[in-house]
This record gives structure tokens, sequence and C-alpha cells, in this order.
């Protein structure tokens, strides 16, 4: 047994005496490979004995990690350069950005029409059409003025989609003022103060008008000149980063207490000449009461209060039952105010709006009514209007959102009863509002590019009057000259949002 052991130890000695020499053979082998020197200067120093090889690898070393921060150097000083400089771009593209923002719809329902055995009768649609195509051309001239100009479409489900001015306006950067900052300027066919403001909060455009546009009130751009600013500063950069992962639009109008604009502007808006002496004075001013507070679970700093005015005149002249001319240079133009007020909370996970307004006539100066079948009995409607918004991110997919809106109109409180031409009879001032409804779902495909899902539906009180029962959009749209007697309109909506 003894015998045995010991011959099986022989063996195995002698199998690792045979290994072991050809292991360190190897090593040396793989050794001498990585670490050879083959730099004809070191090899003549090593020859006359003045290096050892040792030695001469350490400099090998050494002189090859020189290199390779020299070269990452070169490559870093050439990048921040290009960036400076602009050297990669010819002259006329520096500064230079192009973008678009489109909306691609495809609607399906029912129009407004009036009850059975009437001769407008149900009238169902179903169409693709595009909203919204603008092109955005934007250039930076000096670090304190950019020029913008943005052709779009005409927009619905038209016979062609011409293209038409919607921006065209220099900006200017300007100095801060004590407490007023980040403050610009537009000169030109510029915004409106109130609803890119609102459309930075209610990111859906894409549906449809906002609430006080979808009924004719005013619209988004007009011919003019706009200063605009923040109060105190911005917001903590981290807070709007955190609002911004699931509303990427956040980080627009992000004043650390507030922001305001002013603009003095034709009043017409931008599909409209000016007709008249008046200018509209138009601001919106946002205070931000809590603008430090933007930790916890409902972080303060989303919390906003918002004021909207316009003082000016109506686009059209004051036309009275025999039709007399009125003149550019006379007076006699319709009033035309509005007062809005708006509470708005934006949280990281949902946004909510409570907005309340009233409006003495519109832009086009058609809120004008008869009460009198003899000339001179000509008044101004007073209006008001409530709505409400809200959406969430869902909890489970943040990229899926749920949202919905509620607006309520009432196109007249002022006015008992007004005279109708067209149909030579009394309209009476009640039993005339109209009830605005939509849920749906939004699908953020990536940044502010959306898939929505939508659900809108109209309800008519007998005396709520439209100018036209033939385009969804404007099924809000109030015309005191318009049909009444309607029913309600529905439709389904499905709209993809691109932007870039």
């Amino acid at each position: 047994m003894k015998r045995l052991k010991r011959k099986k130890w022989k063996k195995v000695l002698r199998i690792f005496s045979i290994f072991l020499p050809l292991t360190v053979f190897s090593t040396n082998l793989m050794a001498s490979e990585n670490f050879s020197v083959n730099d004809p200067l070191l090899k003549v120093l090593i020859k006359k004995g003045i290096l050892t090889e040792q030695e001469a690898l350490e400099i090998k070393k050494e002189a090859e990690k020189e290199a390779k921060k020299e070269k990452e150097e070169i490559v870093k000083t050439t990048a921040e350069k290009i960036q400076k400089e602009g050297l990669a771009l010819p002259s006329a593209l520096k500064g230079l950005k192009i973008g678009t923002l489109t909306y691609m719809d495809y609607s399906t329902g029912v129009l407004p029409h009036r009850p059975e055995g009437s001769e407008m009768k149900k009238k169902g649609f179903s169409y693709f059409a595009l909203t919204r195509g603008y092109i955005n051309i934007i250039k930076d001239v000096t670090p304190w003025l950019s020029f913008r100009i943005t052709p779009d479409i005409r927009a619905g489900n038209v016979d062609t989609n011409d293209l038409r001015l919607k921006y065209a306006y220099a900006l200017f950067k300007l100095p801060d003022v004590g407490f007023l900052t980040d403050i610009i300027s537009e000169f030109g066919l510029g915004h409106f103060p109130w609803l890119d403001f609102e459309e930075q909060i209610n990111p859906y455009r894409m549906q449809g008008y906002m609430a006080r546009e979808f009924v004719g009130t005013f619209n988004s751009a007009d011919r003019g000149v706009s200063v605009a600013g923040y109060f105190g500063g911005k917001l903590d950069p981290h807070y709007v980063k955190r609002l911004t992962v699931n509303y990427p639009l956040a980080d627009h109008y992000v004043g650390k207490y507030g922001s305001w604009w002013i603009s003095y502007m034709n009043g017409g808006g931008y599909e409209m000449k000016e007709t008249n002496m008046g200018k509209a004075l138009e601001g919106r001013i946002t205070i931000r009461p809590f603008g430090t507070q933007t930790e916890g679970l409902l972080p303060l700093a989303g919390l906003q209060l918002s004021y909207f005015f316009i003082s000016g005149k109506g686009g059209e002249r004051i036309k009275d039952v025999t039709g007399n001319t009125q003149f550019f240079r006379k007076s006699s133009y319709p009033r035309y105010d509005v007062h809005l007020g708006m509470l708005s909370y934006q949280h990281p996970w949902f946004v909510i709006t409570l907005q309340y307004s009233q409006s003495y006539g519109n832009h086009k100066g058609s809120w004008v009514v008869s009460t009198d079948t003899l000339p001179g009995g000509e008044k101004v409607l007073k209006t008001k209007q409530w709505s409400v918004f809200l959406d969430v991110a869902m909890p489970f997919h943040n990229k899926l959102h749920l949202f919905a809106r509620y607006d309520w109109f009432d196109p007249n409180d002022n006015v008992k009863r007004f005279y109708d031409p067209s149909t030579r009879s009394w309209i009476l001032g009640k039993d005339d509002t109209s009830k605005h409804y939509m849920i749906g779902l939004a699908y953020y495909l990536y940044k502010s590019n959306i898939l929505m899902l939508n659900f809108e539906w109209m309800d008519y009180e007998k005396y709520y009057k439209l100018g036209t029962t033939n385009d969804f959009r404007k099924m809000g749209s109030y015309d005191p000259n318009g049909k009444h007697n309607l029913k309600g309109a529905f439709r389904v909506q499905t709209v993809v949002q691109v932007k870039f």
C-alpha cells in the first residue's frame, strides 16, 4: 500500500517538474511580448549600459501616457473652438435654428343640427386634416437680437393648406431692472400675452383652441410691440427638471416669483387688418407666491395666480339696421374689453387650472346686437365663462396621461332681448349658454411629440347661435347673427403632434 502511494506521488512530481518550467517560460515570453523595448534609441541606450531594460520600459510607458494625454487635450481644445467660433458651419448658418410644430388629425363625429323634421338634419363627418404646420425659422443676429419667422398652414378640412404668416418679429434681450429680470421685447407680428402662457400649462393645443379662443373672443398672435419678463429671477433648476420629466413644456415661464407681459397691438389678431384708430392695450401678470418652496409631496412653487386684460376696440364698424356707413377715423367701433383670472398648479405628476373671465365684445367687433329696430339701439354683448382643466401622468407608466376639460359660456349677460334681422325675430337673452366637454388620453412618444385620443362634445341651450355648423373646430364660436335651436355636436379625435 505504502509503495503504491510513493509511486503515485513520484508520478505527480514528475508531471509538475515538466509543466513548471513551461509555465515560467510562457509567462516570460508573454511579458517580453507585452513589455519589450521596440524604440531604437532606447535599445542603443540599453546596449551601451546607460539604461537597464527595466528603466527603458518605464520610460516607454511614461512617453505613451504623455502622448495619449496630449492627444486628448488637442481633441478637447479643437471641439471647444468649433463650438465657440462655429468653425464647422458657414457664417450664414451660425445661430440658425429650424424646426416645426405640426398637428396631424383624424376626426369623426356629428355636427350641430336641428331637431327632427327641420331643414337642418343630422350630419356626420369623417376626415384626415392638418390643423397646424409651423415652419419655425429663428436666427440669432447678436447675443441681444434675434429674429423669428413662422409660416403656418390654413388649417382644418380645407381644399388646400395654403401658407400664411403666423409670426414675424424681432426679439430683443434687455438688461434686468431690479426685481424685473430676463426682460425681452418683441416687435412685429408677435405673441399675444395670454395664449402662449396658457398653452405651456395646458399642453394640448393640438386638440383644439383654448377656452376663450374657442368661443371667438380673440386669437393667438397680433401686430404690435411687447415687453415681458420674470419677477425675481428663475426657479430652482432642479425643481424645473423634475417638472419637465412628465411635462416637457414646464421649462417655459419659470419666473421665481412669477412673470409678466405687456403688449400694445392692433387688437384684431393676425388674420385681420387694422380698421380703426384705436389700439389694444393687453397684459398679463402672474404671481408665484411660494417660488422658493420646491420640496415636499406638494411643492407650493407650482401654484400661480394670473390676471389677463385687454382694453381696445373691436375690428369691425358698428352697423345699424339701416346700414349707415361708418368711417375709418370715427370712434364708433365696438367696445373690446377682457378680464380673465386663472388659478393654476403644476406638479411633477399632475396639472390643474381653474379660470373665470368676462368680456365686452370680441376682437372682430361682431358681438354687437340691435336692441331696437331703429338706428341707435346697438349694444355690445357682455359675456362670461368658466373653464376647468386637469391632466394626470399615470403612475404605472408616466408617458401615458389622462386629461379632461369643461367650459361653460354665456354669450349674453346684459341684454334681455335683441333683434335678429336675418330671421326678423327677437332673440331672448336667456337660455343661451353652451357647455363644452372633453376627456382623453395622451401618450408622450418623445419629449413634446405626442399621440392623443380625445372624446369631445357640445351642448347648446335654445338661443346659443353659431355662425357656422360645418366645422367642428368652430363649434363654440358664438355669432349673434348665426343659427340657433341646435342639438349638440360630438367627435372622436386622434392627433399626432410632431415638434422639434
